[in-house]
């Protein structure tokens, strides 16, 4: 008699359409695991960008269930309790005001998981749960930041007996960016699962302080595929400039345009690159160009000046666009105090890019000051404009440092090598 094939259940707060390094990361391993026999399915929210979360959306809705490579996606729907979008906000600031406070535990988290019912609501997440929970042999819950997926997934796997893992994706930035992270409820799910997923040795540290057993916390690094060919071709990055008329040097920037990413701290130092007569360009492809547009906005006019026709905003792209960016760049920023890993630097080096990163969280860790790319600061836009200008007049150092981050990550960073590892943790509960 046929083995029974095995069932997954992924529980993430977001799935394709949705672009991120979550999406591509849980994408990546179910459909490796759908392609080995295993009967897999992702329960998600219908949110195709960030602000899906607080503000309803106008786009066509998703399907409620799909395939997707051979994997079950099902789609709970988001609510949005008036008055949007500021309950939202109100609502998580009083959770971390909660988390702060010096309170009996058991107040605390019994409180903590009331407010994470709204984090975020949705339609029929209990019966979802009540219903694939006891059809999995192994519950995989993602982003932490989240809670309110996190504790109901947690509360079903442990109602059903089903083995858990946890990918909470912990920040490691400053306080106000780690108490998304280590509220007390959030923390009593990492210490209830059989394995807990890191990107990084700090982030393994973290939890191990935590109160996180050592024996059950795995170090995962992230990975990617090498894109065609046809993506690599440098012709495609002659095009992009050509399209966009630019001559100067460029830096490439992907992800949220936010302050914590990094973003208005690289706006600002190519502002000082042109103010000081050092022509540069930038582009941000991602979400958050209004974002970033409020804050160039706020700046004094040389600052609006120095950056007039050198900053180059491209909203959300597709794959093509965005290796055409990478191909078209003489480097990429990544200068962000919460990123515990960072696919786009793999990405990056993929074309044999040098990068900046922020030294902070989980990039010192992945990127190798000298040896693979340049470390600065967090939010220090003089350091990232001193490394910006090193990489754009040193090409010889610049090639160097893309050629060996492209070497690394060819043998240290593929999602293969991701998938083995996380097939390890799977089997050690």
């Amino acid at each position: 008699m046929r083995p029974a094939m095995p069932r997954y259940l992924f529980v993430t707060p977001y799935y394709e359409p949705f672009t991120s390094g979550t999406v591509a990361f849980v994408a990546a391993m179910a459909r490796r695991l759908a392609a080995d026999g295993c009967a897999v399915t992702v329960l998600t929210t219908d949110a195709r960008r960030a602000a899906d979360f607080w503000l309803p959306s106008r786009d066509a809705p998703l399907p409620q269930r799909e395939a997707r490579g051979g994997v079950v996606v099902e789609r709970l729907a988001l609510r949005h309790p008036w008055p949007a979008p500021y309950a939202f906000g109100v609502l998580r600031r009083a959770g971390h005001w909660l988390a702060r406070r010096r309170l009996p535990a058991a107040v605390q988290r019994r409180a903590l998981r009331r407010l994470s019912r709204w984090m975020p609501l949705l339609a029929g997440l209990t019966a979802a749960l009540a219903r694939l929970t006891p059809a999995a042999d192994l519950v995989h819950i993602e982003d932490a930041s989240w809670d309110g997926l996190l504790c109901a997934a947690t509360d079903a796997a442990t109602q059903h007996g089903r083995p858990l893992v946890v990918r909470p994706l912990m920040h490691l930035g400053d306080a106000s960016v780690q108490i998304h992270f280590q509220m007390a409820h959030q923390v009593d799910a990492y210490r209830r699962a059989g394995a807990v997923l890191a990107l990084s040795a700090r982030e393994a540290a973290a939890y191990e302080r935590l109160g996180v057993a050592a024996q059950r916390i795995h170090c995962i690094p992230m990975g990617v595929d090498a894109p065609p060919d046809e993506l690599l071709d440098p012709a495609l990055g002659a095009a992009f400039r050509r399209e966009r008329g630019i001559a100067r040097p460029l830096a490439a920037f992907l992800g949220a345009q936010t302050y914590d990413k990094g973003a208005f701290a690289l706006a600002l130092a190519v502002a000082a690159l042109n103010w000081a007569g050092e022509a540069v360009d930038v582009a941000f492809a991602g979400p958050g160009s209004d974002d970033l547009r409020a804050f160039l906005a706020r700046q004094p006019g040389a600052v609006r000046a120095a950056l007039d026709g050198h900053v180059h905003l491209l909203g959300v792209v597709d794959e093509r666009t965005k290796h055409a960016l990478l191909s078209a760049c003489d480097l990429l920023a990544l200068p962000s105090q919460v990123d515990t890993f960072g696919i786009v630097l793999l990405e990056a080096w993929l074309h044999g890019k040098p990068v900046i990163g922020a030294d902070a969280g989980g990039i010192p860790e992945l990127v190798r000051e000298g040896e693979t790319g340049l470390l600065v600061p967090f939010s220090d836009a003089d350091g990232l404009a001193r490394a910006i200008r090193r990489l754009v007049t040193d090409r010889a150092l610049a090639e160097r440092l893309g050629a060996a981050g492209r070497a690394r990550t060819l043998q240290e960073y593929t999602w293969e090598q991701t998938y083995d590892a996380l097939l390890r943790a799977y089997r050690s509960i």
